[in-house]
């Protein structure tokens, strides 16, 4: 797609050209061959391939020259990936980002595993960030239950003395050693420890959201620190090493410091909350080149940067007030009027892609604009315009960069003015109003501006109101909506049992133990593994391995936990939902009250009944269930005054398992 705003360059003149022909000027005018921009595929660490893409070296060509469309940079600014060469990346104001895997090691791990810890380093920036917050392990965040105890993260800012990641020389036997310190990148070390339930398909893809660069000149306040203000992220980049490597004495500071005001400012938005004008948030490869990132920049900001006389002049999109009044007095020679566009580059309706935090980062589409007057101008035809904003994030802000890159074409009128030196006293992107004789006044932008050789100044002006920048949020903002929901095939996970049921014995004694479980609603379901761990036993035994059935037997005379765990035709496995071997009841005693046995103790935590067996002699061999109970003390009633009994108790869990029998303990009723 093509990006939403041209830069336009212009030199003034051979002088401005001379002056700044081999530094500043040649190196955009050298940036105008092919170059040659990554993508990453979606699988999970995958190379990072080349691909040659179309570049334009004209300034003026509206274009995407040299760019990636929004769902190619979404889609490489997520995935980590293992190259061995590749390119860096930048990241402006707020944005979820990943990068490329610089290193991966093994490691023994707490359970003598040799390959149990997982260590990667992912490099996020080419350049100190503010902060890297939350990481992203596949689909889920790093602080997810399920990777409890599982994780560890080291983040690194980028300092340019930042010191080697400490946990990397203890655990790595020399591999990453103190000089491996990422000096000036801003990166993350993790160690997951690899289990079949957290991680079914092995290390997962990383990204972590990250508050981008944090050494932005504001000329406003001298503040050094982040922004995520367009212009000041374009003149950071102008002047950064990896970009133009301008200085700043080449940057018009007035003129920096208007476009930064301007995207300040307060706009209001439908839901009755404002925003600033424009923000910038996102993530650029220098592979893209210095022109596409540039471009990016000024997209978010419907911006304009022109280069004359050797400085870098950024202008943020607003209504202008005319500088000048162009009249027939300014007139060296002819004036050529264009009363309106091709048909060709005409259109009536805007379709644009952002990227919505809300959806994962991912590219979304804009609500589509439709003017229902222009399309009737055109002979009722919808001709659609599509945008890409990758370094946009609010669904408001896109909806006002369509509504002025519509109002701007529809401003259909260019003019180009022989004029005298008078004409001097404007700059290239001023506001004019142009009265010339035998044309209707009206209110332009100057688009061109050279010497002639003959002598006077050549204008180009194209016509721009104050209306193209009109915004009113409860007329013009559109309601995003929400996309379908889709359920995709997810075949490699598969979820945990919802519930385990073990068969609770009604005798003092048993030979075994049933247990069964709710089935798994999965098409990629291959089958059940149930294990068991006798209270006497310190590892979990199998039952059965891949069964259909929803239930086991398992023979034991002792208490015994269970567990159960679902596997995937893909080998995946959820994790286990276990009946563990609830606490015994403590501290009981038996004494004897008129009719029966009071019995006190404590009751245990987390159970859900008591069992009670008795006997008439101290025979556990002959002792039956009397009740079950859900207190205590609890008073054994119906006995005649010296009738003696023994008396012991288990717990019960809420999945039906019980404990190890306490007692026993007797008393005589009374």
């Amino acid at each position: 797609m093509p990006a939403a705003i041209p830069i336009i360059a212009v030199v003034a003149g051979a002088v401005g050209s001379a002056a700044v022909g081999g530094g500043v000027i040649g190196a955009l005018v050298g940036a105008g061959a092919a170059i040659a921009v990554s993508f990453i595929g979606s699988q999970v660490f995958p190379q990072n391939t080349a691909t040659a893409r179309g570049s334009s070296a004209s300034f003026n060509d509206s274009g995407a020259g040299g760019t990636t469309t929004t769902a190619v940079e979404a889609q490489a600014r997520t995935q980590s990936f293992r190259q061995a060469i590749t390119e860096h990346a930048l990241v402006f104001g707020r944005c979820k980002v990943s990068g490329p895997i610089v290193f991966v090691h093994s490691s023994t791990d707490d359970e003598g595993r040799a390959d149990g810890y997982f260590h990667a380093v992912v490099v996020l920036a080419a350049h100190r960030v503010r902060t890297i917050g939350e990481v992203w392990l596949g689909d889920a965040l790093a602080t997810d239950p399920k990777f409890s105890g599982l994780v560890r993260i080291d983040r690194h800012l980028g300092d340019p003395g930042q010191a080697a990641n400490a946990n990397l020389i203890a655990e790595t036997g020399g591999k990453w050693t103190a000089a491996h310190r990422g000096a000036g990148r801003a990166y993350m070390a993790l160690r997951l420890k690899i289990t079949p339930e957290a991680f079914p398909s092995g290390p997962p893809n990383m990204a972590a959201l990250v508050e981008g660069a944090d050494t932005i000149r504001d000329p406003r306040s001298g503040a050094i620190g982040w922004s995520d203000n367009p212009a000041l992220c374009l003149a950071w980049y102008l002047t950064a090493p990896f970009g133009w490597r301008a200085s700043w004495d080449e940057i018009d500071m007035p003129a920096l410091i208007a476009a930064a005001n301007i995207c300040d400012e307060i706009m209001g938005r439908r839901d009755g909350t404002a925003e600033r004008r424009y923000t910038v948030n996102g993530r650029v490869s220098l592979g893209e080149g210095k022109i596409a990132i540039t471009r990016k920049l000024l997209a978010a900001m419907a911006g304009t940067m022109v280069v004359s006389g050797g400085r870098f002049v950024i202008h943020a999109g607003a209504p202008a007030l005319p500088a000048a009044t162009l009249t027939a007095a300014d007139l060296r020679g002819d004036v050529s009027v264009m009363g309106s566009r091709l048909r060709r580059d005409l259109f009536n309706g805007v379709r644009a892609v952002y990227v919505d935090p809300g959806k994962n980062w991912q590219p979304t589409d804009a609500p589509p604009l439709l003017a229902s007057n222009y399309v009737t101008e055109d002979g009722g035809e919808a001709i659609y315009r599509d945008l890409d904003f990758p370094l946009t994030t609010s669904a408001a802000t896109v909806q006002r960069l369509m509504k002025v890159e519509l109002e701007r074409n529809r401003r259909q009128r260019a003019v180009v003015v022989q004029a005298n030196l008078s004409a001097l006293r404007l700059r290239p992107w001023d506001g004019v109003m142009v009265a010339i004789d035998r044309i209707e006044p009206f209110p332009a932008r100057i688009t061109g501006w050279r010497f002639a050789p003959e002598g006077g100044i050549d204008l180009t002006l194209a016509e721009e109101d104050a209306a193209v920048w009109d915004w009113n949020p409860a007329v013009d903002e559109r309601a995003t909506g929400d996309s379908p929901s889709v359920i995709l095939p997810r075949p490699g996970s598969i979820a945990t049992p919802a519930s385990i049921r073990v068969g609770t014995p009604s005798t003092a004694t048993f030979a075994a133990l049933g247990v069964d479980w709710a089935a798994v609603p999965s098409a990629y379901l291959a089958g059940y593994e149930v294990e068991a761990r006798p209270a006497s036993v310190a590892n979990w035994l199998a039952v059965a391995a891949g069964t259909g059935a929803l239930f086991a037997v398992f023979p034991t005379t002792e208490p015994t936990a269970f567990r159960v765990r679902a596997r995937a035709r893909s080998g995946a496995v959820s994790g286990w939902q276990e009946a563990a071997i609830p606490a015994a009841p403590s501290g009981l005693a038996a004494v004897g009250v008129v009719g029966g046995i009071q019995i006190t103790g404590a009751y245990p935590a987390g159970a859900t009944a008591l069992q009670v067996f008795e006997a008439t002699s101290n025979s556990l061999a002959a002792a039956v269930l009397q009740a079950t109970i859900t207190t205590l003390p609890w008073t054994r009633t119906g006995l005649a005054t010296g009738q003696a009994r023994w008396l012991w108790l288990r717990s019960v869990s809420p999945e039906g398992n019980v404990s190890a029998l306490v007692g026993p303990v007797t008393a005589t009723a009374l």
